[in-house]
């Protein structure tokens, strides 16, 4: 495994757009949030992510389990794609139903204590799981996800901190 000094691990629902995404086997993806649209904050993560090359994405996201990580990956641009290392969730390291039963932090903290990087952030809408890691996790209003100003500061100042 490639040494990874700095990684940011990124949940798509309530962050990238509202989390109210939901999977119909008819019309696959689908966002339930009238006046949104998926991945309608990707452009405020490239922004806030530039003049930090070194940060590298895992994707903590369920859409890698409920899909796969190929499909999760590609949904992002392709300046976003080309940080992304890895996920949370490996179909031949995990399996899917225990993975399912951990909390998202314990996901998370399984990924770190494997990929061992420097130094981490999480931004997530679902931080209550998250006691003794909320130094590091870049809390999400759900209904917002990063089109919050407020979460765009912090996700700032935790870069900065991390970049340190």
């Amino acid at each position: 495994m490639d040494e990874v000094r700095r990684v940011l691990y990124l949940d798509f629902d309530g962050v990238l757009h509202p989390d109210a995404a939901y999977f119909s086997y008819k019309r696959g993806i689908e966002l339930r949030a009238p006046g949104h649209s998926l991945f309608e904050n990707m452009t405020i993560l490239e922004t806030i992510l530039a003049p930090h090359a070194e940060v590298a994405i895992v994707l903590s996201t369920s859409w890698v389990y409920s899909k796969d990580f190929k499909y999760a990956k590609e949904r992002l641009s392709p300046s976003l794609q080309d940080r992304v290392i890895g996920a949370t969730f490996h179909r031949r390291h995990h399996d899917l139903y225990q993975f399912r039963q951990l909390s998202r932090g314990q996901q998370i903290l399984n990924d770190i204590l494997r990929r061992q990087p420097d130094c981490w952030l999480s931004i997530d809408d679902h931080v209550d799981d998250w006691p003794a890691l909320a130094g590091n996790v870049v809390a999400c209003d759900g209904r917002l996800g990063l089109q919050c100003a407020d979460s765009q500061n912090r996700l700032r100042e935790a870069l900065a901190l991390m970049i340190r």
